[in-house]
């Protein structure tokens, strides 16, 4: 196995050291950037350090699972709000990686090595800077395009002004195609490949053609072009027979080792003594849970695949046996049997909201923070499957496709099976039905059509907690979901009995806040992250644009 992916950090900490100069002067046991260049291993070293881009469960209280709270899925234990200024700092509003990138770019034709290596080393640069850049224009939106190094002399680039997101993003969907068409589809156990290139265009795809088709004031109406992408690049990676779903739902998040596992396209290793996380700990012990709330519980379908309002098999709320009776097996999995919350704990456990998550639990792992072991997925198949069916769904809404019972059998449909619930037909017309009845959720958005809005669903309940849903409301332009005033049971949890600790509300379900607490969604204003003020003041007055709202 494999094992460089946890200790890259350490690697890259000293392969950055080392590459420094010191007065100009090399040393014959010392890098330096005049020496480094010299053949495709050291090339190979020089990417590891782009590998703690991927967060994966994190280190801490940090992690693109579970600890991505801030949605309508979990309620955690500190109310959280949308800050009311712009910081002084982000540490998102960072470049270095974009320099690592650039540099690598400049460097690599130099190397003596074949041209194969050269473009597959150029192309595994730019998938990182695309990657990067990606991330960044989901928080800021336009940001400044560095295309190469730049000495400290180059002022005027140093202190450019964001380019349009147009420019950015297609400089980032280029970047993104020549990776796939130039990356190796095979570099080692567990590195970037073809494969997972594939998958980052896909997810870069379906997040900006649907930002573009909902974001109307944007003015940019070429959605179905990043659609497209989306959809090809999903459809090539299904079909090359290299993957599959894992029977068990739940092997992704909880597995000791994620190698061999066909489901998975990438993932982050983690080794006891070199790198751990907290996700089972914070999750097993007596620190109180971010729990699921009523509207995430509430989104899984039962087990004849209807939404719960209309399914006879929904038996109700009254208890959490109740809950669960009947019901997909992606919520079994998620939520546990007992419920724990304010003046009834279990073995010394609680909830914000009752609901324990437990998907990630694993009894083999070290059970307390911060030395939990269990591998984080980064790509999975589960993921490509979604963006395939979505793009699809999108661009037949918009007259560009026509989806077929097809489409949803090789996708939505493959993962509702492994969730024991019937599967989605598509009648036409952006229509659904279940056993060849058509219908329609209570629930759905009037603005959504009823196959876009199950799709969602789909979306949601399959990678809950997994640190998509932020920026799934954020590109349908659905903040209103996070304003609890709109949306209460974006913070509700369980119903539970009166027990004298526990706050609830008319109807007996508990409310982890105070009830004179709330959250306001701001449109657009929330839509982006600020600019960190501290660079604003760095610029020539006015030449780093505030984002709007945030001035």
């Amino acid at each position: 196995m494999n094992k460089r992916f946890p200790i890259l950090f350490f690697i890259a900490a000293l392969l950055l050291a080392g590459c420094t100069k010191e007065l100009d002067k090399d040393t014959p046991d010392a890098f330096s950037d005049l020496n480094y260049w010299t053949g495709e291993n050291n090339v190979r070293t020089y990417t590891w350090g782009f590998y703690e881009l991927f967060t994966g469960y994190g280190t801490g209280t940090t992690g693109d699972f579970y600890f991505s709270n801030f949605t309508d899925d979990q309620a955690a234990t500190a109310f959280p709000i949308f800050a009311a200024s712009a910081p002084a700092t982000s540490s998102a509003w960072d470049w270095s990686y974009i320099r690592k990138a650039n540099i690598m770019l400049e460097r690599i034709d130099g190397v003596p090595m074949s041209d194969e290596a050269k473009a597959h080393w150029k192309g595994v640069a730019r998938f990182f800077r695309a990657m990067d850049y990606f991330n960044k224009v989901r928080l800021f939106g336009g940001v400044p395009w560095i295309g190469k190094s730049l000495d400290i002399s180059e002022q005027n680039e140093i202190l450019k002004k964001r380019d349009t997101r147009q420019l950015v993003m297609d400089s980032i969907m280029a970047d993104i195609n020549f990776a796939v068409a130039n990356i190796r589809t095979n570099d080692g156990v567990n590195t970037v490949n073809k494969f997972v290139a594939l998958a980052l265009e896909s997810r870069i795809g379906l997040y900006e053609g649907t930002y573009r088709k909902y974001h109307t004031e944007l003015g940019l109406n070429d959605g179905d072009r990043f659609l497209q992408e989306a959809k090809d690049a999903a459809d090539q990676l299904m079909t090359t027979g290299t993957f599959t779903l894992n029977p068990n739902y739940q092997t992704v998040y909880n597995s000791m080792d994620l190698a061999g596992n066909r489901e998975i396209i990438l993932y982050k290793r983690y080794i006891a003594g070199a790198m751990t996380h907290s996700v089972i700990g914070y999750t097993n012990s007596s620190t109180q849970m971010h729990g699921l709330t009523k509207s995430a519980v509430e989104s899984y379908v039962a087990t004849d695949g209807l939404p719960i309002s209309l399914s006879p098999l929904y038996q109700g709320d009254d208890n959490i046996k109740a809950v669960r009776a009947n019901r997909d097996k992606r919520l079994l999995a998620t939520v546990d049997t007992f419920l724990a919350y304010n003046g009834t704990l279990v073995s010394g456990l609680s909830s914000s909201t009752g609901y324990r998550p437990s998907k990630f639990l694993q009894p083999a792992s070290v059970q307390l923070a911060p030395n939990n072991e269990t591998d984080a997925p980064i790509f999975w198949l589960a993921e490509v499957l979604l963006n395939y069916a979505e793009a699809a769904a999108e661009l037949d809404a918009l007259g560009k496709y026509t989806l077929t019972q097809a489409d949803l059998d090789r996708s939505v449909n493959l993962l509702r099976a492994r969730a024991g619930v019937a599967k989605l037909e598509a009648p036409g017309g952006q229509q659904v039905a279940v056993n060849g009845v058509t219908f329609v959720d209570p629930k759905k958005d009037a603005d959504v059509t009823p196959l876009i809005w199950e799709i969602r669903r789909e979306r949601r309940v399959e990678l809950m907690m997994d640190g998509f849903r932020y920026q799934d409301l954020m590109r349908w332009k659905k903040g209103e979901y996070l304003d609890t005033q709109k949306n209460p049971d974006a913070i509700l949890g369980a119903k539970v009995p009166a027990n004298g600790r526990v706050l609830r509300n008319a109807d007996g379900h508990i409310m982890p806040y105070a009830a004179t607490v709330s959250r306001t969604f701001i449109d657009p204003k929330h839509y982006l992250s600020p600019i960190p003020t501290g660079q604003i003041s760095l610029y020539p007055n006015g030449a780093l644009e505030q984002n709007p709202g945030w001035q």
